[in-house]
């Protein structure tokens, strides 16, 4: 088989005739003999089988009050600006618990032709985790639209963890997607693999709405949770 090296800050040239070296710009194969050395563009590797972007979870389902709780939530959000609303998951590995952060959060929505019309994001900030947990993923919602992970999603889901979408809040149950992304690649998921199957809407905790800004362009307008 032909030795495989990886170009590091402490690499030297290894004292073989041929080899692929691994850089940041790809694989490369290098060739040297008594008239010429040469690295050239490798596509593939001989010899290594052929292996597919892989993911096995040791997580358990996300409990179902908790997912009627978080429904509630979007749903309350949604009620009241027509918003998208997120969530964050914390799991205490040891104990087999999950417990459900809400970060302080802002929508934004501006006047126009009459109404009010909602951008179809949430700005959010980070949030401690509970002493023993580890943050694993979020929730976020998709207010009537289906649940789906947008170019948005793509482009802010960089960090490792499950990701849950909620949409069509009007319905029950709700439409649910989910994944889980590793390494910057998202393995689709059904929502039945990660979390409980729910129904129904459980009124969230006043702290939780509490969380929620309303931003009225070009003013801050605070909302008053029910």
């Amino acid at each position: 088989m032909i030795p495989i090296h990886i170009k590091s800050e402490t690499f030297s040239e290894p004292d073989v005739a041929l080899y692929y070296l691994v850089a940041a710009e790809g694989i490369y194969l290098v060739k040297k003999t008594g008239l010429y050395r040469s690295v050239t563009r490798a596509d593939w590797i001989v010899g290594p089988q052929s292996q597919a972007p892989a993911l096995e979870l040791n997580l358990p389902k996300v409990p179902r009050a908790h997912m009627e709780r978080v429904y509630g939530f979007f749903d309350a959000v949604y009620q009241n600006c027509q918003g998208e609303a997120i969530v964050f998951l914390f799991y205490d590995p040891d104990r087999g618990d999950f417990q459900i952060g809400v970060p302080r959060q802002t929508v934004r929505r501006y006047w126009y032709a009459g109404g009010w019309i909602t951008e179809g994001h949430v700005e959010y900030d980070q949030m401690a985790r509970p002493e023993g947990y580890l943050k694993i993923g979020d929730i976020h919602s998709h207010g009537k639209q289906s649940a789906f992970f947008s170019a948005v999603d793509d482009h802010d889901d960089q960090e490792d963890g499950l990701r849950i979408v909620i949409g069509r809040l009007d319905l029950e149950p709700p439409d649910v997607c989910a994944s889980f992304v590793a390494a910057g690649y998202r393995f689709p998921k059904n929502g039945d693999d990660v979390a409980e199957p729910f129904t129904a809407r459980i009124s969230p905790p006043h702290e939780w709405l509490a969380r929620v800004r309303v931003c009225d362009a070009p003013r801050y307008v605070s909302w008053t949770p029910p």
